[in-house]
This record gives structure tokens, C-alpha cells and sequence, in this order.
């Protein structure tokens, strides 16, 4: 399969005027998505940054702070627990056996992400700012709770779409699906001006970074494919 490219930003078509940026596939997927008159500027296939919060299960208060060598203690033994029957059973048992949500989550997240995750985290920069009921909080749930992808703990990847009235965020399940066009479901959309480029981000080694910062202040990390999606998308936030 040949690989698309593309230079960073806009590029002018045979009549003058300028062409979206973005795989031909993924604008395919997009155009059902676009209103009457919308003009689309281009479209990305994404994930959230690899070390964003998987879920949120309770709400920190303050005395819940003194109480926090318990749980870390608890919260080891469960885990030792669950890794004795949980991890090495069929997911048909976990599915019968564990309903509760927070004992099932972890079994869908990969032992190598849990890795990553670990090493990282200290040395990563944070990955997000405005907590979960701000836009950034917004924008992570909506990738997060995906269409048919709701079980599982590492569901991160998506479709961003940008016209020139919004930010649309398209469902993306599949890693092929950045290749071929597919069938999504919207999201969440943000109606241009409330959403830009961060400009302060913390260097990653690992992938190719960038933030979005939102209009009520909050910011959230993605995961660009490749150098020149970051360039493109960049250039288009500004």
C-alpha cells in the first residue's frame, strides 16, 4: 500500500483555491459529516496522548489524602488478587464473574501499556489541564466512550475533522481505518474559535506530541501519526 504525503498546511488545487489536508481516505469518511455549505480544511487520523486517565471511578476530597497509603496497600492486594484468576481466564468469564466496572477495566488494558505507563508518567509533563467536567474533560470522554468500544480501558484513537466553522470528532476503532474510508460516528463538535494550538508543550521523545487548548482554559494532549500530521495540524490551528 502506498504511503500518502502530504507538505504542512494548505495546498492550492488546479483552480486557485486551497485543498484540504489529509489522508483522501479519511476525507472520504468525513464528507457525510460536512453541512451544506461547510468547507473542509482537513482531517486527521489521531489518539489521545498514551498517558491521559484511562476512567475516573471516584472523587477525590481532601481527607481522602490522609487515607491514601491504605488504599495504595488495598489497591495492591486487589490487584495481586485479580492477577491470580483474572488476567489468565477467558474474557466471557471476567464478563460473568467481575460485573463490576472497576474490577473488569483493567483486564482490557495491555501489560505493555501498563509498562509504558509506568515508566513514563514521571518524566512526561502532565497530559491534560481543566479536569473532567471542562471542554478538554469533554473531548476526552467523547473518545474515550467510543460506539462499541465502551468496555475496554485503552480505547483511544479518533477521527478530527476541521472546517471552517468547527472541530468535529469522528469514531475511529480500527489502526487500518486511517487508510481505507469507513463509516464513523460523530462524537463531539466545537464551534471554531474555541480551540487552538497550545503553545507551551513539553518535549516527548516518544511521540509525535501536540495540544489543544480550549476556550474556558483547559488543555489536552494528542498523539499525531507521524511528524508531518503534526505539522499539518499545527499549521491549521495556528
Amino acid at each position: 500500500m502506498s504511503t500518502y504525503q502530504q507538505m504542512p498546511g494548505w495546498t492550492p488545487d488546479r483552480a486557485g483555491s486551497r485543498a484540504p489536508v489529509g489522508h483522501p481516505a479519511l476525507q472520504q469518511t468525513a464528507a457525510p459529516h460536512l453541512r451544506q455549505g461547510e468547507t473542509l480544511l482537513g482531517v486527521f487520523g489521531l489518539a489521545l496522548d498514551p498517558l491521559l486517565p484511562l476512567y475516573f471511578d471516584w472523587q477525590q476530597t481532601r481527607s481522602d489524602w490522609a487515607w491514601a497509603p491504605v488504599r495504595v496497600l488495598v489497591r495492591f492486594l486487589r490487584a495481586v488478587w485479580r492477577g491470580i484468576w483474572t488476567y489468565f481466564l477467558p474474557r466471557w468469564v471476567v464478563e460473568i464473574f467481575v460485573p463490576d466496572l472497576r474490577f473488569r477495566r483493567p483486564y482490557g488494558l495491555r501489560p505493555e501499556r501498563r509498562a509504558y505507563r509506568a515508566i513514563r508518567r514521571p518524566f512526561h509533563g502532565g497530559s491534560w489541564s481543566g479536569g473532567k467536567e471542562s471542554l478538554a474533560g469533554a473531548v476526552w470522554r467523547a473518545v474515550r466512550t467510543t460506539p462499541g468500544e465502551k468496555a475496554r480501558a485503552d480505547h483511544d484513537a479518533f477521527t478530527l475533522v476541521l472546517t471552517d466553522h468547527r472541530m468535529l470528532l469522528l469514531s475511529r476503532k480500527w489502526t487500518w481505518e486511517k487508510r481505507e474510508p469507513y463509516q464513523a460516528a460523530a462524537l463531539l463538535e466545537l464551534p471554531r474559535g474555541s480551540y487552538g494550538l497550545r503553545r507551551e508543550v513539553p518535549k516527548s521523545w516518544f511521540t509525535y506530541r501536540l495540544d489543544v487548548v480550549f476556550g474556558d482554559g483547559s488543555w489536552l494532549a494528542l498523539d499525531a501519526e507521524d511528524e508531518d500530521v503534526k505539522k499539518q495540524l499545527s499549521a491549521l490551528l495556528g
